[in-house]
């Protein structure tokens, strides 16, 4: 009897080639030194700010950054200073339950949600060791919102990996017309990446040398 041939499962080969491309680029960052980390998001706030959109977004929703993220703390800390709304993600299940437990969504286990927060000292550490807005701050919604979206690694056209979970992906979903721009660094950009149909292209990105606009 002839020989079954088995041929590797596409789908899984794909997979496999993304977390190795997630795991290269995390180990990159993480050797960055602090100082040098520092010095590139100082840039790229400076590049935020003078961007053609920051003058009239009155609404931002930004991230907390995590180990050797790009820190986008400062611009965040201008934004309120310039008396615009800011808002952080929360992705921990058991605030979410509490406060979205009666819409049919929260079926969803990678939900997340933004907080408006007016002090960015307003902080407690949330799922995954992410500084989240405290419980003094609440959930504020819609698309009239220009969002800083951090992730691991980012082609030219504006595709992203995060880091697996899906749930920034989710989000743009649920609110296709908010101005979703990636912060990140220059070393973070690959020339192209494969992508699945539930990968959401950011608008622009933002390094410490430029602005990419797709």
């Amino acid at each position: 009897m002839e020989k079954r041939q088995d041929f590797p499962d596409a789908a899984l080969t794909q997979e496999k080639a993304r977390q190795q491309i997630r795991a290269r680029h995390k180990a990159w960052r993480m050797e960055l030194p602090q100082e040098e980390v520092q010095e590139k998001s100082r840039k790229i706030c400076e590049r935020l700010a003078a961007s053609d959109w920051y003058h009239n977004s009155a609404v931002i929703y930004g991230y907390y950054p995590l180990g050797a993220e790009a820190d986008c703390l400062p611009f965040l800390a201008q934004a309120l200073s310039d008396g615009k709304t800011v808002a952080l993600p929360v992705t921990s299940k058991e605030r979410l339950q509490r406060d979205c437990g009666r819409e049919k969504r929260m079926q969803d286990t990678h939900r997340m949600e933004f907080y408006r927060i007016r002090e960015l000292s307003r902080v407690r550490e949330g799922a995954f060791h992410v500084m989240e807005p405290d419980e003094s701050c609440k959930r504020i919604g819609g698309e009239d919102a220009v969002v800083l979206v951090p992730g691991l690694v980012f082609d030219r056209k504006g595709n992203r990996y995060g880091y697996g979970g899906g749930y920034y992906d989710r989000y743009f979903a649920r609110f296709p017309k908010l101005s979703r721009m990636a912060v990140a660094f220059e070393g973070q950009i690959e020339e192209q990446l494969a992508v699945l149909p539930t990968d959401v292209r950011m608008h622009r990105i933002y390094t410490e040398e430029r602005e990419y606009r797709i």
